[in-house]
């Protein structure tokens, strides 16, 4: 059961991205990316698309690259360089395929598969969660407003009965020296007659 290889083009459209972003993504986390092949000439398992998009979802959700290297860690096996093979080895390899290599092989897709859609489901649940929490924010800040204007207007509502007491007081004020110099008057006059 031999899986098809991509090119560098065909993930990039995949992905639809711009084959340059991919280009830079392969290039930054090249020990994380299986591929065969050299130069041009490289392909890369199917697989490589989950990957690569775990790495633009990292950039996209504003992790550094040390961050998304060290999720790259956790779900994804490095890529070793390995001694080169005389030719005999290699032919007599090809010759004889391993069975529980490619068995192995096939549950360590599937494993991958299951993983980098706990990863994506996870990320998702974090980014709901970061929406959530910029909404809770954005209440808080709308019900503090809210609340300041309450307060502002009990305030400038206070200040204007305050003002109207002091205006009654002064007027009764006034009435009452008024009351007082009639009085005087009164008083005065009652000693010239």
């Amino acid at each position: 059961m031999e899986k098809s290889l991509l090119t560098i083009a065909e993930i990039a459209k995949e992905l639809d991205m711009p084959e340059s972003t991919v280009r830079y993504y392969r290039d930054r986390f090249i020990n994380y990316i299986p591929f065969t092949g050299k130069g041009r000439g490289r392909r890369y398992r199917r697989e490589t698309i989950d990957i690569l998009r775990f790495i633009a979802e990292g950039f996209n959700r504003s992790l550094n690259a040390a961050e998304i290297e060290e999720g790259l860690s956790l779900m994804v096996a490095r890529n070793m360089e390995v001694e080169n093979e005389t030719a005999a080895t290699t032919a007599a390899a090809q010759q004889q395929p391993n069975l529980n290599e490619i068995s192995v092989q096939i549950n360590m897709d599937k494993q991958f598969h299951e993983l980098m859609n706990q990863v994506t489901v996870t990320m998702q649940l974090m980014a709901h969660q970061k929406e959530e929490i910029n909404e809770l924010r954005n209440q808080q800040e709308e019900q503090k407003k809210y609340i300041d204007e309450l307060l502002d207007k009990q305030s400038k509502k206070r200040d204007i009965q305050v003002m109207d007491v002091m205006k009654e007081v002064l007027e009764v004020r006034k009435q009452i020296t008024m009351l007082e110099n009639q009085r005087n008057e009164k008083k005065w006059w009652m000693f010239w007659k």
